[in-house]
């Protein structure tokens, strides 16, 4: 079961409450189970894309589920999330939570008009569906069927029942198409012709209405195909994909779609497939590589007892594939097979979920070297200190001894060598090992601030909460950020005392301590600053509405009410509330015990109208009812002047009732009793403001503050970005060769002190392989944040010269062609975290030129255009191998 982050954490500080020494146990309590944050809307059908676990929420047992749901409640039933444990992979086995099912599209041959949406397991069988399916549709039990897989417009692909979805590489929302015979024959004719990579059974199918096919239809499939079919992130290369379809105008027909170079093929979008599409025509652009895989070397070289490999079926599910691309028969083709090949070894990239293009590729380099190992035993080899001798006779020591367990294409063509150097803090030992590597993941160097959104919102209501955009020091506190909003208004930070709090689901989610980093908001946050008057207390309330005489539910903006904790009646702090809520007038009035009440208008004509501002009052006529309420006790001639100041409408303190409730407003802690006592309240109160039904329905405006807020300057000319300078590819070497000190977690057993030490690293080049490949570590994750750089990274794209990071004293006497790189593919990624999409830019080792391939997309491009903010993986080959 799913159980929301937010709600565990929570319970977790109120079952723990005594160890963390919490003042008042009781507004810990986290109340009915609440996963409403986890759905796209109140119906709990769907679940919100990119959820994180751990981020956004638990994996609980059903017996941890059903104890949680027993002791505490559930504030919806729909709202509980059952999920399967499923086991994925046939080579390598794993067991995962399938947290997204997969939802298909049913419909019927005749009738495509009804389209009925359900949700299967992976693990589901097409049997499964068809039972489904024949419930939805009423087919009889014995009524012979056919399913279909209509994963393009103009085809169908027919699935059979003993498969199961994953293993038929369905997609999200892939429509699937139920036919019975008709007049005793079946309606759709199949062509008999099976497609590469894809097996399957195919036939022409008119999803819309029918119409003859002629060349101009088929023309404007490719229009479509390749001018508008990728939009997110890189409109830019429209001019290029009209280029390539003026191409394809000239050099396809419905017979003949033979590319005239090879290695010019797209590959098509499965699901969620970009990242592996971006990796392999990376790697297919390796001309060593595909050389070997095209001539058929590699069917000598075939591992299929390496305990370590995948018994030789990954290295000839890719050689198939490099085969269809280089054949220069297909302008694109959709890689079903290798796909399936990659998901039964690796599981983690089963389904149609995005991954990581340079995850896949370092999971596809090593699976081909284990399974074209020609080492078909590998001996077993004792490490060896280097005890004072010479780097290079160690280093040459270390690659012996690793080509005498590894040796393959993978090995010649992308293995160099590393050099680590670690130097104890207490004694004299220095420790040099020699580590082969595949790939360079370089850290970019991070930017020292941080931008962040904020909202301020002023202790006199009837000044508008206003947005604004700061920029902060990243090892800073909250107070800097305090600090940085007093700046923007023009006013000193010391005549301005604030609480940051960060909002999420109508509620508080933390309320933050000045002294606290500023790491502790992070970029999904919706912060906003509540001003605080001297020598109040901010209590935090919740905006609540009694669908029943029992239930309440949490709506709107919670906000802080200034409450003098020692001094408030049910009366004052009711009054608070409105002021807080409703409306608020110019100046405040100094005798005011709760500041945020009322104020009036001091202007020189005594006759003008109060002008009040409203955050939630859409009825004009309670709106001066309340004005009477919020006057009624202060001692000012022209209120007392007014003639209707006496009746005050006792509709007014009716409006809602107060109660203390939990930090998550979804537990009753008690009622506050409506007399003229001191209220016993602590700075751990949290206030619930239950409006009732008729005053929810007929007074209330529903929105957040941040819908409503002025935008201050900083806001707009943050928009106008600034142009970035960037940093060199250097700047990253620089850095990864930099000495660090190892933090405690990751402290270096130093055998002369015989205990763990602090020590200093270090890392240098020794050995550069014939084809480089250089990851940029753009993305960043910790248990619980998760972050993008998108800083630009000059990158040259010919004579790449890392001489001054190799450490080798023999690099003097190589010559140029032997130690500079020349580029030859990017992969790219546009977008943020948890989403985004994957493309490549290859050079084409035949006709010398630099293409965009966007999945099924392949267009012209240039050499001048691959340096990007986008590039997240360099392919660099050495000069002398051109």
């Amino acid at each position: 079961y799913l159980i929301d982050a937010r709600w565990y954490k929570q319970w977790l500080k109120f079952v723990s409450s005594d160890d963390y020494g919490y003042v008042s146990r009781e507004n810990l309590h986290p109340g009915p189970i609440d996963n409403s944050s986890l759905f796209t809307d109140d119906s709990y059908e769907r679940l919100k894309d990119h959820l994180s676990e751990e981020i956004d929420y638990k994996l609980l047992p059903k017996e941890a589920w059903d104890q949680l749901v027993n002791t505490y409640g559930l504030v919806n039933e729909g709202s509980a999330i059952e999920r399967k444990v499923i086991e994925q992979g046939s080579f390598f086995k794993k067991c995962s939570i399938e947290v997204y099912p997969m939802e298909l599209k049913l419909c019927q041959y005749g009738d495509r008009t009804i389209v009925a949406k359900r949700n299967f397991s992976k693990g589901d069988t097409i049997a499964d569906i068809e039972e489904d399916g024949r419930k939805l549709f009423e087919i009889a039990t014995e009524e012979p069927i056919k399913l279909w897989n209509a994963y393009l417009p103009s085809s169908l692909e027919q699935l059979f029942k003993a498969k199961t979805v994953e293993d038929s590489a369905l997609q999200p929302g892939q429509l699937i198409i139920f036919e019975t015979k008709k007049d005793g024959k079946w309606t759709h004719q199949t062509s008999g012709a099976n497609s590469q990579n894809g097996n399957h059974t195919s036939g022409t199918f008119q999803l819309l209405p029918s119409k003859p096919f002629c060349l101009i239809s088929y023309h404007q499939q490719l229009f479509n195909r390749y001018a508008v079919s990728r939009q997110l992130s890189h409109q830019f290369h429209v001019s290029n994909q009209l280029r390539w379809f003026m191409y394809s105008l000239r050099n396809s027909s419905p017979t003949n779609s033979r590319v005239t170079t090879q290695g010019l093929c797209g590959l098509n979008n499965l699901g969620n497939t970009c990242f592996m599409n971006s990796a392999l025509q990376c790697l297919s652009n390796v001309p060593a590589m595909t050389n070997y895989f095209k001539s058929n070397t590699y069917k000598k070289e075939l591992n299929k007892t390496n305990p370590l490999g995948m018994g030789g079926k990954l290295a000839q599910a890719y050689a198939q594939l490099i085969q269809s691309i280089w054949s220069g028969d297909q302008s694109s083709f959709a890689p079903r097979e290798f796909k399936m090949k990659v998901s039964q070894f690796a599981p983690r990239f089963s389904g149609y979920q995005q991954h990581d293009s340079q995850e896949l590729f370092s999971f596809l380099v090593d699976g081909l070297h284990e399974d074209l190992n020609r080492i078909s035993k590998k001996p077993y080899i004792e490490m060896k200190e280097a005890d004072g001798r010479p780097d290079d006779l160690v280093a040459q020591e270390s690659w012996d001894n690793h080509r005498r367990r590894n040796d393959s294409i993978i090995v010649d063509t992308l293995h160099g060598l590393f050099r680590s150097k670690v130097d104890c803090p207490e004694c004299p030992r220095i420790s040099v090992t020699f580590d082969p590597f595949c790939f360079l993941s370089l850290p970019l160097p991070m930017k020292r601030q941080r931008t962040m959104d904020c909202w301020f919102v002023p202790v006199g209501f009837d000044d508008k909460i206003c947005k604004y955009k700061v920029t902060v020091a990243k090892s800073g506190c909250i107070r800097d950020l305090f600090g940085a909003v007093t700046e923007l208004q023009g006013v000193p930070e010391t005549s301005t005392r604030m609480v940051a709090t960060d909002v999420y689901n109508c509620r508080f989610h933390k309320i933050f301590k000045p002294r606290e980093p500023i790491t502790s908001i992070y970029e999904k946050d919706y912060i906003y600053l509540f001003e605080a008057p001297p020598n109040m207390a901010m209590l935090p309330a919740y905006m609540r509405h009694m669908s029943t005489s029992t239930s309440a539910h949490l709506f709107g903006q919670p906000f802080l009410i200034p409450v003098n904790l020692t001094n408030t009646t049910y009366r004052e702090l009711y009054k608070g509330v409105l002021g807080a809520t409703w409306f608020h007038i110019k100046d405040v009035v100094p005798n005011i015990r709760l500041c945020s009440l009322v104020t009036f208008n001091q202007s020189n004509n005594h006759n003008s109208p109060f002008f009040p501002h409203r955050r939630y009052i859409n009825d004009s006529k309670m709106i001066s009812e309340v004005r009477k309420f919020l006057l009624e006790d202060i001692d000012v001639d022209d209120v007392k002047d007014d003639d209707s100041f006496e009746e005050i409408s006792a509709e007014v303190f009716k409006l809602f009732t107060l109660k203390v409730v939990n930090s998550f407003g979804t537990q009753v802690i008690r009622q506050l009793e409506n007399n003229d006592e001191t209220l016993s309240l602590s700075v751990d109160t949290y206030i619930a403001v239950d409006w009732t039904k008729h005053a929810y329905d007929n007074y209330l405006e529903r929105y957040n503050w941040g819908d409503i807020a002025d935008s201050h300057s900083s806001v707009n000319s943050a928009g106008v970005k600034k142009p970035s300078t960037g940093v060199q590819l250097r700047d990253c070497m620089k850095l990864f060769t930099t000495e660090e000190k190892l933090d405690k977690d990751d402290a270096w057993y130093c055998s002369h002190c015989k205990k763990h030490q602090q020590a200093t690293k270090k890392f240098d080049l020794w050995m550069l392989p014939p084809v480089l490949v250089i990851h940029l570590k753009r993305f960043s994750y910790t248990r619980y944040s998760r972050d993008k750089l998108d800083t630009l990274v000059h990158f040259p794209t010919r004579d790449l010269d890392l001489s001054d990071f190799i450490v080798n004293p023999q690099k003097t006497s190589w010559p140029k062609g032997q130690r500079c790189y020349n580029l030859i593919a990017v992969s790219n990624h546009y977008g943020g975290l948890g989403g985004g999409h994957y493309t490549a830019y290859a050079k084409n080792h035949i006709d010398k030129k630099w293409h965009y391939f966007d999945d099924s997309s392949v267009s012209l491009s240039a050499e001048d255009r691959v340096v990007t903010k986008a590039a997240y993986m360099l392919v660099y080959q050495r000069q002398d191998l051109e």
